[in-house]
Order: structure tokens, then sequence, then C-alpha cells
């Protein structure tokens, strides 16, 4: 009995050892920490009625049922240009913009309505490695802070499914909204590395004035808008011939003709058309709050007629996202970098932002504004530089003035973890920043802007190359600076801008 005994004693004993050890296998031993992807607006589809014969997808949804639901405004806008009826004309609009967007308005306390839901995201494999991301999405009109709930438990997910105790992860765009109230509710313990990619950490201009009902068309700014994005296309020849196509439009007086249609519609319909469409849909989204920068937020409140009586509690949860986030974006990012977790913050610049506010001569990645992305850097206006005699702002042992002399990121909370990216199209990205960001994961300690040379604060992106290069300072000479452009980036789109610019500069010379 006694040997009996002392068997199975001996049975547990080993157990009790062996099992810590059979547990410790579940740990992954790779040495490379998963990589998590906090995607952009619209990275979660939004459905209406959800698993029944009559779904429908809300956001985003289908082009030609969308294109099908605009199909009044045709003959609305054709009966326009004879009659000058404008309300007649808001008649059928409005409905439309209502008909198409009307179902993803929030009730009064932010909350989605219970016919409609969006996709749930889970990882689905333990593979992972630097070369592979797992997709995190949302729902973008609901509460930053909801959606770092759900950012929290993909994370233990991903830990769990990969063995890992930690991952690394790289934000794009309002990703990095979700991911700052992670931030603020979770800490970085979990986070070896963050990269924010055209992020509105501290909002966006057109969200600031639109929800303050400020809205202004430039035919310049709308033309600049238009030539941005260009480069960016798949066809660098056909980009080029869109540019000329542009270039003639404009300088043919359509563009300003087109513009001076839009006034008409601004000063006619703006009223009416936020009254009985814009803030019923959007005034109780917190998602689309958290764009909002602080400058706009408290006068946004009461022109979207959002009041502590009415609206108590969507008060309560803008406000908190508002000021314990988006305004203490300073505290949370220092106490993450002081618990180990290496930041990095990315932004484009020198692209014209949205041109319906008076806000368009802000410097931007085409949506965000630079200023707001890169949380601080004083930047020159789209098309301008900082004055001659400028001093750079804070820091004056180190220069973090840009070499074309647009920015000046001295003045930002991270001066020295904060990249900008001349020419990048909003969240566009390419093989050269993939590399890039592959070193910014692969880094165990913190890198700054001065350790790699080929990846200095200041970079001009390449999308024909896919690659980045040097930025060149400019001088006085649009000519001169249009051949330094091409010489760089001899692509057709910039070569066709030399030419132009040459022809421009010569009819003005003999003219002038």
């Amino acid at each position: 009995m006694k040997k009996i005994f002392a068997s199975i004693l001996a049975i547990i004993i080993i157990a009790v050892g062996v099992l810590p050890c059979l547990a410790a296998d579940d740990s992954c031993t790779c040495g490379q920490t998963p990589i998590i992807y906090v995607a952009a607006l619209g990275s979660g589809s939004v459905y209406l009625d959800e698993g029944t014969e009559n779904e429908k997808t809300l956001f985003r949804p289908d082009v030609a049922e969308m294109l099908g639901e605009f199909v009044p405004v045709i003959g609305a806008a054709a009966e326009l240009l004879t009659t000058k009826d404008y309300d007649a004309f808001g008649d059928v609009l409005i409905p439309c913009v209502n008909n198409a967007f009307g179902m993803l308005a929030m009730d009064d306390e932010g909350n989605s309505q219970p016919r409609v839901t969006t996709e749930e995201f889970h990882p689905d494999t333990a593979d992972h490695g630097i070369d592979y991301s797992y997709y995190f999405g949302y729902d973008f009109r609901v509460d930053p802070i909801e959606n770092a709930k759900l950012l929290h438990q993909y994370i233990e997910e991903v830990k769990e499914i990969t063995g890992h105790d930690t991952v690394r992860c790289r934000a794009s765009s309002m990703g990095g909204v979700t991911f700052m109230a992670y931030l603020r509710l979770y800490g970085s313990e979990d986070i070896e590395t963050i990269i924010f990619q055209n992020c509105p950490l501290q909002g966006t201009a057109v969200a600031g004035e639109l929800y303050n009902g400020l809205v202004e068309i430039n035919k310049d700014a709308l033309l600049r808008y238009a030539e941005c994005a260009l480069p960016s296309m798949d066809s660098d020849f056909f980009g080029a011939f869109l540019y000329m196509l542009l270039e003639m439009l404009d300088a043919g007086g359509v563009l300003e003709g087109l513009v001076g249609v839009a006034d008409n519609l601004v000063v006619n319909l703006k009223d009416r058309v936020f009254d009985e469409a814009l803030i019923p849909i959007f005034a109780t989204m917190p998602g689309i709050w958290s764009f909002v920068p602080d400058e706009y937020y408290e006068t946004a409140k009461d022109f979207m007629g959002i009041n502590d009586g009415e609206h108590q509690v969507l008060v309560e949860r803008l406000d908190y996202y508002h000021y314990e986030v988006q305004q203490s974006a300073e505290e949370l990012l220092n106490q993450a970098k002081s618990d180990g977790t290496n930041v990095y913050i990315v932004a484009g610049y020198n692209m014209q932002r949205t041109p319906l506010v008076s806000a368009y001569k802000n410097t931007s990645d085409g949506t965000v504004d630079t200023k707001y992305a890169s949380l601080g850097a004083t930047c020159a206006y789209i098309g301008e530089q900082l004055p001659a005699d400028y001093e750079q702002a804070e820091h004056n042992d180190i220069n973090y003035i840009s070499p074309d002399r647009m920015i000046d990121a001295s003045t930002c909370i991270l001066p020295e973890n904060t990249w900008f990216v001349k020419d990048m199209l909003h969240s566009t990205t390419h093989d050269g920043h993939d590399e890039f960001y592959r070193i910014l994961h692969e880094s165990e300690e913190q890198l700054t802007v001065f350790d790699m040379e080929e990846y200095p604060q200041f970079m001009q992106n390449d999308t024909v190359n896919q690659t980045f290069h040097q930025v060149i300072p400019l001088s006085d000479s649009a000519l001169e600076n249009a051949f330094a452009q091409a010489r760089q980036i001899p692509s057709f789109i910039n070569v066709t801008k030399l030419i132009i610019t040459f022809f421009e500069e010569f009819f003005n010379w003999m003219v002038g």
C-alpha cells in the first residue's frame, strides 16, 4: 500500500513540475512580435438588417447602388440651370442625401440604431511575422472609447493565438484615434511599438469647420486637390494626361464657372442642407466628433445643437474623448515612451487639403492637416514657405526646419520621433514605406529622426519608384522648382509640369 501511495505521490510531483513546462510550450520563441494594423475610417462595414433577406450595406455601399440613390439629382440639376429655383433643387437633393446616409445616424446618446450593426474582427490565424499584419477594423461612427475596448479584446486574442506577451501596432488615419483612446484606457504595457501614419491625433480642420457650418469653395484649392492625387495613380502617363487636361480647363475658365455654380448652391442651400440632412445625420456621431480640433470644439457643439439637457450622455462621451484623449496626447505618448513603448509619428505635407472649408490653405496629406497629424508642427500654407527671416521656435540647439522651409518641427510634441513625407497622399503607401516601417518595428530601441541617414526627418515621396528622396530647397522661381522636381523624379507627370510651367513663364514674360 505504501508503494502504491508513493507511486501516486511521485506522479503528482512529476505532473506539478511538468505542467508549467507544457504551458510554456504555448509561448512563441520566434522572436517576431506580431503586428496589428489598426485601420482607417471605413475599415468595418456597417449593415442594415444584417442576416435578413433585407440586409443592406450602409457603409461602404455598392457604388452602383449609391449612384442610383442620386439619379434624381441629375434631372433636378438640369432644371436648376434654367429655372434658378434652388429650393426646388434642394427638395430633390436633400431626400437623396437622407436616403443614402440617414440610417447611419446615431441616437441622442451616440448609440447606433438597433437595426444597424457592424462586422466584428477577430484574428483567424497564428501565422505572424515582420511581413504580416493582423487587421483590426471598426465602426467609424461610434465612440472611440468603445472601439478602444474592442481593440483591447483584439490584442488579447492576438497574444493568445500567437503565444506572445506583447504586440506591435501601426495605426492609419482614424486608427490613430482608436489607439489613443486605447492608451487612455489600458496604457501601453502590451505594446512594444506604435507607428501613427497620417492620423488626426488633434483632429482635422475640415471636420472643425463643417461642424461650425463654415463652407468655402476656392478654385485654386479645387484644382490643386485634383492634381495632388495624380502622382499616386497606377498609370503615371495617365496622371500626366489628366494634369494637362485640368490645366487646360483652368486656362479656359471652365473651373471658374463650376466654382461659381457651387458658390451659388452654398449661398442658397447651405442652411437647408445642414438643418435637414447633415446635422440630423452627423451631429450625434461620436466617431466623427473625434476629428474636431480644440479651437472649434465648443462652438461646434452650439452649431450642431448638442447640449447638456437633451444630450447629456452624448456630451459626457464627447468631452471625455476630447479632453482626456485628444487634448491629453502629450501626456499619453510621453507616458507610453516612459513605459518602454517606441512611438513614431509620420505626417504627410504639401498636399491640398479638402477644398470645402476656409482652412483650405492648410498644408496636409490631402485629408489631415499636417499640424494636427504631427501634434503641433508650425507649417507654412500650401504653396508657400516660412518667411526668409523665420527663426526656429523651440530647441534651437538642433535644426528642425525642413530644407524647403515649409515645416518647423521644433513645436511638435515629439519632434525627435516625428517624420514628414512631402507629397504623401493620405495613408497611401508603397514599398518604400514598408521598408521604413519594417526598420521601426524591428528596432528594440526608440529611434529618432537623426539615427538613419536614409530616413531623415523630412523625406520626398516618390510614388513612381516607390522610394524616398531628400527634400530639396526651393527657389523663388516656379520654373527652377519644376526643373529640380523633374530632375529628382523624372516621371511623366513631373516632366509635364515642367513643360507647362515653362510655357506659363514664357507667356507671362511675353505679356509682362
